[in-house]
């Protein structure tokens, strides 16, 4: 998972912003310098042009964004596609800033543009060196974020939830909870990525696979970034992690011991930073070793037959 700090044109962001923006087409104008293990569900924070304060001229972070995936093609036909999507609003106004921050000043053959989703705006910027990070001047379009902090974006979640949301995101039905749910994802994201091992035989995997996705297909669960078997579902406004464990295999013990180190590792994490976010695995059959083991390991679960 990678959490980044992308340079971004006020005009833009601020047109999101009054406009209550869920969805924004973030443009570039290379791709030669591609995102490292930047995947769908990874976040982008928008480290915005005219927030600047102090001798140092920092720029504060308005915001941030969930990647859904990315684009390219001409000026006209991202325009005749996502329209006010692009951060303005009409063609002429996107044409115009397009050739303003072009460096010949003239109109690319082509652009390339990030898909963001589940769009944030917070009640006013957010100053890294406040989380005790400071941020280079040399630093010309991102930065990665939890290079140096492990925990840097979840700690600007959580200046996030203590200044609240934008006017405007709150106008449009997203509340402070949307943030404590990222900061939670945030959270199991980093350790799924530090300690999940491949374990599982390609046979396996198809059944985890098969299993995961006939529950995605009926809900709003959404795997973590970069995952095969891991998801969450947002239940009543919280976010809830799961762990499928497929018991109807010979291999089953394996599957559980691993299933229930991983539920307590992402629960204590949980409990550590104050979060009412649940983890519970996920049996494909009833079990009562299995059952018994999560009960004595205060582990929650649930049971469903394909």
């Amino acid at each position: 998972m990678s959490s980044i700090a992308y340079i971004t044109n006020h005009e833009m962001i601020e047109y999101h912003r009054l406009h209550g923006s869920s969805e924004i087409v973030f443009w570039r104008f290379s791709w030669q310098r591609k995102f490292q293990n930047f995947n769908h569900g990874d976040y982008l924070f928008f480290l915005t042009k005219g927030t600047e304060k102090g001798k140092q001229k920092e720029k504060g972070i308005v915001g941030y964004a969930r990647y859904s995936g990315d684009t390219s093609g001409s000026v006209k036909s991202i325009w005749k596609k996502y329209e006010s999507k692009c951060g303005y609003g009409s063609q002429q106004q996107f044409i115009r800033a397009i050739m303003k921050y072009h460096k010949q000043h003239t109109l690319p053959d082509k652009i390339y543009c990030l898909l963001l989703e589940q769009v944030i705006f917070f009640q006013s910027p957010i100053y890294l060196s406040e989380l005790d990070h400071q941020v280079s001047k040399r630093v010309e379009s991102y930065i990665y974020l939890d290079q140096e902090d492990s925990e840097l974006s979840w700690k600007i979640m959580k200046k996030g939830m203590e200044i609240g949301i934008d006017l405007w995101s709150t106008f449009v039905e997203r509340r402070d909870e949307v943030i404590q749910n990222d900061a939670d994802i945030i959270s199991i994201q980093q350790l799924h990525d530090r300690y999940t091992q491949d374990i599982y035989t390609n046979y396996e995997k198809r059944r985890i696979t098969a299993f995961v996705n006939s529950i995605l297909k009926d809900t709003n669960g959404v795997y973590l970034s970069g995952a095969e078997n891991d998801f969450f579902i947002i239940e009543s406004t919280r976010c809830q992690f799961f762990i499928p464990c497929i018991i109807t295999i010979k291999a089953w013990r394996r599957s559980l011991l691993y299933a229930t180190a991983k539920a307590k590792l992402y629960q204590q994490e949980l409990t550590d930073k104050n979060s009412s976010s649940k983890v519970s695995i996920l049996f494909d059959d009833k079990n009562k070793e299995a059952i018994r083991m999560c009960e004595k390991l205060g582990i929650s679960f649930r049971i469903i037959k394909l």
